[in-house]
Formats: C-alpha cells, structure tokens, sequence
C-alpha cells in the first residue's frame, strides 16, 4: 500500500475573490514528494501475502483500490465499507481513510497525480470544480454514495486495463506512460459511463456534497485519528471549526447517525477486525479500541454483533475451517475469485 509522503499544504491562490475555506477542499496538483522527484507521480501493483492494519491516514495523491478478493471492512471518510471480489474504490486526495489487509487479500492498488492525468490543469479546484473540468474523476466524488461492485463484464475491461497499465508501467519502451495514462484515463471514463445515472440522480438530490466536502473532510480526520479515546462533541467542533449542532447534523446526514453512536460503531468495528487479524487476547483488544473497562466493552460489542467477542472469533475460525478444511486455520482463509492468467503474470513479472 502507498503511504502518504508527508501532509500536503495546498499551493497559494491568486484569485481574490476565493473563500478561504474553500482551500482546505482543493486538489492539490503538485506535492513535496513531486517537487522532489521532477516528474508527475504514478504507481500501480498487486498487493497479496500481506496482514496489516493501516491507521487513519490520508495523502496528497488520488488512489485506486480493486480487489480480487474479499476483504477486511474499510473506512472512507466516515463511511465503512466491505470489499469483495469485483468492487473498486476511489480515495480523492487528502480523504482520511483506513485500509486492512489480510493474507488472504488480493487487491491492486494504483495511485496517481493530477497532473500525471491532466498535464493541462495547472491549479489547485474543489473536488466539485474540478469534475467539470476533468468528468472522469468524478468516481472520486460520490465514493461513499455509489456501491462501485463490478459485474462480470465491467471486471473483465477493468482488469485488461489494469494489466495493461502494470506491463506499461514496467516498461521502457517509447510511449510507455502515455499508454499508461490512456488505459487510466479510458478505464475511469468508462466508469463513469456505466454509473452515469447514479451520478446524475446524487447530482440533484445531494448538491451540498462539494459545499460541505471541505467540513467533512476535517470531521473524518478528527474522529479517524481519535475514536479509540473517546472525544467529546466539544472537542470535535472545534477540531472542524463547526457548531456543535452543524457539526451533529452534517453527520446525521452523512452517516445517518449520531456522532456518539459513529464513535461507538467505529470501536466495535475495530474490535471485530482485531478478533479475525490478530492473537490479542479480549482484554488488549478492548484497551486498543477505547474500553478500558473489559465488562463494558463486551456489553458494547454483544449489542451491536449479537454475540460476545470470544463467540465471534470462534464462529469465524469455524467459517474458515469449513471453506477450508484441508487446511488449518490461519488468518489466510477468506473468499477469493481466480486471478485472470494475464493479470496475474504482469503483476509478478518482474521489471
């Protein structure tokens, strides 16, 4: 997984007439780590064999996640979600996230810089801006409003591009990266095609998605980098420079729940996670996702799953022991769908 090279501060404007706040909402087109390397950034590989749990993080880069496998739940802004074989999600810049992989994980991930993508565009625009001037990232707007789980069809040209994209990357031919960034580019805008209506329905009944993208920005990274301590409402208004109450009706909204009833669902979600990637006992995983009182966390994860922690992590070695049974349990196990024979030589051919 590609890890963000240091937190981004957006160029400068010039335009007098901006909203400030509107800033912290643009995309940056160039980065520290690109001033440094001289050329626009890209990268795309095939990530297996790996169990890790990734904190909330964001970075200055647009990211591509297609998973070839079920996955462990991830967290996109305030948004969890749980990946299988087929789905494909959009990371925009500076969007806090969370990513967990197992060995059983097969995903490919690509990351990329405006300016890798659109030479042309040579300033920094809101998210909601800058899909007019370049539609197909628009993916990257309404991620956590569209379920992008490919069908059969849709699979099959995504993973011919991202073939393609992985043998030309590895490649010193000529024209190389131009053939890069139009198998990107075709892939992406062959997406939006497919989601067209989805995007145009969120269109109208979602329009204050780009206006308030720049506070829920700021609400995911303060309770992404702080839900297993606890913060108060208080603290998280500041944190966003909202009112209490704005803060708690941009959630309801967004999440379509309360901010102390997101806390508690993240926790129990970590929690669930840990069972399954890990050896801690209950205890230490009650301690490392904000309980510190053992009796209250099993309570607190009984209500939400039904059963206590102990019954759950048995239920899921049982699980696996049945979709494997010649095997012994390992954090190994999980579903995952057969690896195109093309997809999978460019993957692990070696450069």
């Amino acid at each position: 997984m590609a890890k963000g090279r240091g937190r981004k501060t957006v160029p400068p404007h010039s335009d007098p007439d901006e909203n400030p706040e509107d800033r912290t909402d643009a995309v940056p087109f160039r980065s520290y780590a690109l001033d440094r390397s001289g050329s626009p950034r890209f990268h795309i590989r095939l990530v297996e064999n790996t169990q890790r749990l990734y904190p909330a993080h964001k970075h200055d880069y647009f990211q591509i996640l297609y998973f070839l496998s079920d996955a462990p739940a991830m967290r996109i802004g305030l948004t969890s979600h749980k990946p299988k074989a087929g789905s494909i999600y959009f990371i925009a810049p500076m969007v806090p996230h969370q990513i967990r992989f197992d060995y059983a994980t097969h995903c490919i991930v690509a990351y990329f810089d405006l300016d890798f993508l659109r030479p042309n565009i040579t300033r920094s625009y809101p998210m909601a801006e800058l899909v007019r001037l370049a539609p197909e990232l628009t993916p990257f707007a309404w991620q956590n409003h569209v379920s992008f789980d490919l069908d059969a069809a849709q699979s099959e040209r995504t993973e011919r591009a991202v073939a393609s994209m992985i043998e030309q990357h590895r490649s010193e031919r000529i024209g190389a990266m131009e053939i890069v960034r139009a198998e990107l580019t075709l892939m992406l805008a062959t997406l939006c095609q497919d989601y067209e209506a989805e995007f145009a329905e969120l269109s109208r009944t979602l329009p204050v998605v780009g206006r308030d993208s720049g506070h829920m920005r700021r609400i995911a990274e303060f309770i992404g980098e702080n839900y297993t301590r606890g913060p108060s409402l208080d603290e998280a208004a500041a944190a966003a420079r909202l009112s209490k109450s704005r803060l708690c009706a941009l959630i309801r909204q967004y999440t379509g729940t309360s901010f102390q009833v997101l806390i508690r669902e993240m926790r129990i979600e970590d929690a669930r996670e840990r069972l399954v990637l890990t050896d801690d006992t209950i205890g230490q995983i009650a301690y490392r996702v904000g309980y510190n009182d053992e009796k209250y966390f099993l309570r607190a994860f009984k209500s939400s799953a039904g059963m206590t922690p102990s019954a759950y992590r048995l239920k899921w070695v049982k699980e696996n022991l049945a979709a494997s049974p010649e095997r012994p349990f390992s954090p190994q196990a999980g579903t995952r769908r057969s690896v195109p024979t093309s997809l999978e030589s460019a993957a692990r051919r070696k450069p």
